[in-house]
């Protein structure tokens, strides 16, 4: 029986066992995507996103201000980001200096 690609691919990545790492990536990606979307360049070029885990999502901060703006809005950031990723993935943001 012929199946498409679009059928085959996402069960060829979990089957790899890549599921989990492709969905890291995208969270990570929609993450630098919102802050783009939400701040000023500058503010978005001194965070990045350091991995994801269990429902958290770990944030390098450059400096102690950029990580009070980011978690003063951080509801915001969480429910934009799970709108990206079309279901409820993050439930937080934890900061890193």
């Amino acid at each position: 029986m012929f199946h498409g690609i679009k059928n085959l691919l996402p069960q060829s990545i979990q089957r790899a066992g890549l599921g989990r790492q492709m969905e890291a990536f995208n969270v990570l990606k929609a993450f630098s995507m919102v802050v783009e979307e939400m701040f000023s360049q500058n503010i978005a070029q001194q965070a990045s996103p350091a991995y994801f885990k269990n429902g958290i999502l770990t944030v390098s901060c450059l400096s102690s201000l950029i990580m009070q703006e980011l978690q003063y809005r951080e509801q915001e950031i969480v429910e934009k980001i799970n709108k990206k990723a079309g279901r409820e993935i993050v439930s937080k943001l934890r900061y890193e200096n």
